[in-house]
């Protein structure tokens, strides 16, 4: 036993030393090899552990974030949408453009209650823009799955069930399509209206308000108009503890044209 306490002892030595940051300590030193090795503040040792540790779940984060964005079907145009890039310059363009920071700044609370957006008005005002914002701000700063489509791409995957060689269900689409925290819903009313159509978005809303998962929904028409479409049952629910914003000035296209 003895010879093995000193063996061991042979190989570490203690000294003191100073640290310019953190004063004297005792500094422990290893022999490895041929030298001495070890012998650093413990102090300085720990903060760049916590600080490599700090690093790594960045770079986790950021991982995380650009696979869920990628995920995220928000069209090429509309990648790099934020609300600082929203050209607002009417006062009412300023007001929705801010009360659209708010739904995905404080998007955890939106998704405890299961809290829905109603982006309105005329083609070429931004919706598509500030709807897209609202999905990577979601991603980016929460870390929550959002994901854009149009209500013409969910129809489509819905009807690729249908076929015979299909790998999913229909109602693993609505499963999929309900369960995510932020769905983004473009063109709603804009489709040709068939029955096909107003079952599938029926249900997408259906599900998503029972499941209290959160909806922005992004349309050309009203309120009136949007109602005469989606019926008032869908309507009420969209509405109950949700906002609509109208997007009511110049369209910026036809501006830049």
């Amino acid at each position: 036993m003895q010879s093995i306490a000193h063996a061991l002892n042979s190989h570490h030595r203690e000294k003191q030393e100073y640290c310019p940051d953190h004063g004297q300590y005792t500094a422990i030193y290893t022999w490895l090899g041929d030298r001495w090795v070890g012998g650093g503040c413990p102090h300085c040792l720990d903060a760049q552990r916590q600080r490599q540790r700090r690093e790594d779940m960045e770079q986790r984060r950021q991982q995380r974030t650009q696979t869920m964005i990628r995920l995220a079907g928000i069209p090429e145009r509309y990648q790099d949408a934020s609300f600082e890039a929203f050209d607002a310059e009417a006062d009412s363009a300023v007001r929705v453009r801010e009360a659209c920071r708010r739904y995905a700044e404080t998007f955890p609370e939106r998704l405890q209650n299961g809290t829905n957006l109603i982006l309105s008005g005329g083609v070429g005002t931004g919706k598509t823009h500030l709807g897209c914002a609202i999905a990577r701000y979601v991603i980016a700063a929460h870390q929550r799955q959002a994901r854009y489509a149009t209500v013409s791409d969910a129809v489509r995957q819905v009807r690729r069930t249908y076929d015979r060689t299909s790998e999913q269900t229909e109602q693993d689409v609505f499963d999929w399509l309900a369960g995510l925290p932020l769905l983004v819903l473009d063109e709603v009313g804009a489709q040709t209206g068939s029955e096909h159509e107003r079952m599938v978005l029926f249900e997408i809303f259906n599900r998503r308000y029972s499941d209290m998962r959160p909806t922005v929904v992004i349309s050309n028409l009203g309120c009136q108009d949007l109602t005469q479409i989606l019926g008032e049952r869908v309507i009420d629910r969209l509405l109950e503890d949700g906002t609509a914003l109208a997007f009511t000035w110049a369209s910026y296209r036809s501006g830049k044209r």
